[in-house]
């Protein structure tokens, strides 16, 4: 059986529409379904379109709340699908994830990439942050494998002129040791540290 449009109120602090069907209320929708769906007062909704404008609402609910996300900050998908998994179900999650990836607002890759070129850790931490990030190994020593040997003993060098200022006034035998704690925690290897050691700051030997 139908149901008729009798009444669509706008929500006073929202961006937003109630819909009454047959004089009771029946859901609430947001402008965007409104208009794709071309609801109006008196049109007849069968129980199968009422359906369809429901999910299409809890859709773009979640599509919507995506966006917000990424507005502050880069995402990957797996880290997309955590926070919208606390509001919605799997399906809907899927298909704003789906939807996002075709527009060219998620892409694991180019997020990797970016990642790896903005970071000043070692490649080793920067391996370590991504992973927890949720992508995979491959995907992970693509994106390591853009950053060069020289970037990373550059990045090694600024923290390490970083380290030495704290320790000015200790023996040589202190500041290798504090140099070689800060580059590890940092992610970065023996053999950079080595070539700190050897050319750069303290000397061989």
């Amino acid at each position: 059986m139908n149901s008729k449009i009798t009444k669509i109120e706008k929500q006073a602090k929202r961006d937003r529409y109630n819909i009454y069907l047959d004089g009771i209320y029946g859901f609430s929708v947001s402008k965007w379904v409104l208009a794709s769906y071309n609801l109006s007062e008196n049109q007849e909704l069968s129980g199968k379109e009422i359906e369809e404008v429901k999910k299409s609402d809890i859709e773009n609910k979640a599509y919507n709340r995506a966006t917000l996300i990424l507005s502050y900050r880069a995402n990957t998908e797996q880290e997309l699908k955590k926070k919208l998994r606390k509001n919605f179900d799997e399906a809907v999650v899927d298909r704003a994830i789906q939807k996002l990836k075709k527009q060219g607002f998620l892409n694991d890759n180019e997020f990797a990439e970016r990642y790896v070129e903005n970071s000043k850790k070692g490649k080793k931490m920067v391996k370590i942050e991504l992973f927890k990030k949720g992508l995979n190994k491959e995907l992970i020593e693509r994106a390591i494998n853009t950053r060069n040997d020289k970037q990373e003993l550059k990045n090694a060098q600024k923290l390490t002129e970083k380290t030495l200022k704290k320790y000015i006034n200790e023996s040589e035998i202190v500041k290798r040791k504090k140099l070689y704690e800060a580059l590890t925690r940092r992610g970065f290897s023996y053999d950079i540290y080595k070539e700190i050691i050897k050319d750069l700051y303290l000397g061989s030997g």
